[in-house]
C-alpha cells in the first residue's frame, strides 16, 4: 500500500514540474509587392526642331535718300509705332510744296473756268481740261505727301531687332534692307515627321507636346499644335509640322536655336493598367488571378483579373484592379488567403 502511495506521489510531482508551453503568433511574412501603374500603349516620338519667330519682316524704305537717323540696336526691344529710321526729308518736302502750289493753281483755274462756263462763255472742252488738271495735280500732291511719309519707318508691331544691315549717314536705295524685325510674342518649333508616323497618326491631335533647347534638358516647356503640311517633301518623304510656344517663356528662346520636341499621346484610350508578369497566378485557359495586398489589414486576398495583353515583362489589366493597388510579384505560389505579410523594401 505504501509503495502505491509513493508511486502516485512521484507522478504528481513530475506532472507539476513539466514546463507550460505558450503559443506565439507567427511573424508576418515579408513579400515583394508591385504597384499597379498606368502605362502608355503607344510610344511617344522625339523630333529635332528649329525655333523661329512667329513673324519676321525686313525693314525697307520705299524711297531713296540719305539716312539721317536710325535706332536699330541688334537685340533691342522696340514698341509698335516707335520711330526706327529716317532719311533726309528735305527733297520730299520741296516736292510736296511744289505739288501743293500746282494744285492750288489748278483749283483756282477750275473755279474761274466753271464760272464762265455757267455763263456760256467758256467751252465744254475748256471746262473738262480744267477739271482734269485739277484731278492730276491733286493726285500728284497726294503722291508727294505719301513719299514724304515714307521718309520715316516706324515699328509695325512690338518686336526685337534681329539684325542691322546699314549704318547712319549711308545712302539708301529703294529696296535696301535696313534691319530684320522679329515678333517674338510667339515662337514656332518646326520639324519634319516621317511619312509612316504621319500616316499612323492622321487626324490625331490629342497629344501632349513639350520642347527644350538642346543642352538645356532641365528646362522643358509645353507647346501646342499650329499647322502641318499635307504634301511631303519629295526627296525625304517627310511632312513639315509646326508647334508654338506662348507667354513669358518665349524670352528664353532665340530664333534659329536648335530644339527637341517630344510628343506623347494624351488620350486615355491609349493607356492601360500594368502589372509584372511574375504577379500572375493561373493561365490563359483557366483564367488569371493575383494576390492583392490589403494595406489596412496587412493581409493578402486572391483576386480574379482580366488580362487584355502581355507586353514584354508586363501584363495589361482590363479589369479586376485599380491604379495604385499593390500585388505580390514574387513567389506567388507560396501565398495563401488571409496570410499576414509586410512589404519588402530594399535598402541601398
Amino acid at each position: 500500500m505504501n509503495r502505491i502511495l509513493i508511486l502516485a506521489l512521484v507522478f504528481i510531482l513530475q506532472a507539476c514540474s513539466e514546463p507550460t508551453v505558450v503559443k506565439k503568433d507567427l511573424e508576418p511574412l515579408m513579400v515583394q509587392l508591385s504597384t499597379v501603374r498606368l502605362t502608355q500603349l503607344a510610344n511617344g516620338h522625339q523630333f529635332p526642331a528649329t525655333v523661329s519667330a512667329v513673324k519676321s519682316v525686313d525693314l525697307k524704305f520705299e524711297v531713296s535718300g540719305r539716312l539721317i537717323f536710325e535706332s536699330l540696336t541688334e537685340g533691342s526691344v522696340v514698341n509698335k509705332g516707335q520711330i526706327l529710321a529716317k532719311i533726309d526729308p528735305t527733297p520730299f518736302q520741296r516736292k510736296v510744296e511744289e505739288s501743293r502750289i500746282r494744285h492750288e493753281d489748278a483749283k483756282r483755274n477750275l473755279k474761274r473756268i466753271k464760272d464762265v462756263y455757267e455763263k456760256n462763255v467758256a467751252s465744254q472742252r475748256d471746262y473738262d481740261e480744267a477739271k482734269s488738271q485739277f484731278s492730276i495735280t491733286k493726285i500728284a500732291l497726294e503722291n508727294a505727301e505719301q513719299d514724304l511719309s515714307y521718309c520715316t519707318i516706324k515699328a509695325p508691331f512690338d518686336a526685337v531687332i534681329g539684325a542691322r544691315y546699314i549704318e547712319n549717314d549711308s545712302l539708301i536705295r529703294v529696296g535696301d534692307t535696313l534691319a530684320n524685325l522679329q515678333d517674338r510674342s510667339k515662337l514656332y518649333f518646326s520639324f519634319e515627321v516621317p511619312e509612316r508616323i504621319m500616316t499612323a497618326n492622321a487626324g490625331n491631335r490629342d497629344v501632349k507636346a513639350t520642347a527644350h533647347i538642346i543642352g538645356q534638358e532641365d528646362k522643358v516647356f509645353d507647346i501646342h499644335y499650329v499647322e502641318h503640311k499635307t504634301t511631303p517633301e519629295p526627296i525625304t518623304q517627310t511632312y513639315g509640322v509646326t508647334f508654338a510656344l506662348d507667354g513669358e517663356a518665349t524670352k528664353l528662346f532665340f530664333p534659329g536655336s536648335r530644339a527637341i520636341v517630344n510628343i506623347q499621346p494624351n488620350s486615355n484610350n491609349l493607356q492601360a493598367l500594368a502589372i509584372p508578369l511574375s504577379a500572375l497566378v493561373g493561365n490563359s485557359e483557366a483564367g488569371f488571378s493575383v494576390w492583392r495586398f490589403n494595406e489596412s489589414q496587412q493581409t493578402l486576398a486572391l483576386i480574379d483579373v482580366e488580362i487584355s495583353k502581355l507586353q514584354g515583362d508586363y501584363a495589361l489589366v482590363a479589369s479586376g484592379l485599380n491604379r495604385g493597388d499593390k500585388v505580390v510579384s514574387a513567389a506567388v505560389s507560396q501565398m495563401r488567403e488571409g496570410l499576414k505579410v509586410r512589404e519588402y523594401k530594399a535598402t541601398y
